[in-house]
């Protein structure tokens, strides 16, 4: 009797087969927990609220950019922040109103961080040139 007719002729007993259900089970989660990149719903809910702080962050560092670029010194302003260490600039953007967004008492320090890295990062030619009394250009007054 070969190895063929052995395995045709085989019986499994109940045992067997529950313990075949179980180790098929075991083995498919360790493959999906492990090597698939299945969560548990409780991970799958802290990775979502991650990703909304995460991009409410960079859309408000986003906001936060273009409120700079409009600030009547930013150039000046750019020049100060690049200058400071990593936190301090985190702290200069905090308390900078052109960082609060609309209806926010104060900036969050992800998005200041995010902000500042944002500013730092810029050149100074994308900003606009300070204004002074000097560049402002009084009209001319008609005296006929």
């Amino acid at each position: 009797m070969g190895f063929i007719d052995t395995i045709k002729n085989y019986e499994p007993t109940i045992p067997a087969m529950v313990w075949t259900a179980v180790g098929a089970s075991a083995l498919t989660m360790a493959a999906g927990f492990f090597g698939l990149g299945w969560v548990t719903g409780g991970t799958a809910e802290d990775m979502a609220n991650e990703a909304r702080n995460q991009g409410h962050a960079e859309l408000a560092a986003a906001i936060c950019e273009e409120n700079f670029r409009s600030y009547p010194a930013a150039l000046e302003q750019h020049q100060q922040i690049s200058e400071m260490s990593g936190f301090r600039q985190r702290q200069f953007v905090e308390g900078q109103p052109w960082a609060l967004m609309p209806g926010a008492e104060s900036v969050g320090r992800d998005v200041a961080q995010l902000c500042a890295a944002r500013i730092v990062g810029m050149s100074a030619e994308d900003l606009p040139a300070q204004v002074t009394e000097e560049t402002i250009e009084q009209p001319e007054v008609d005296a006929g």
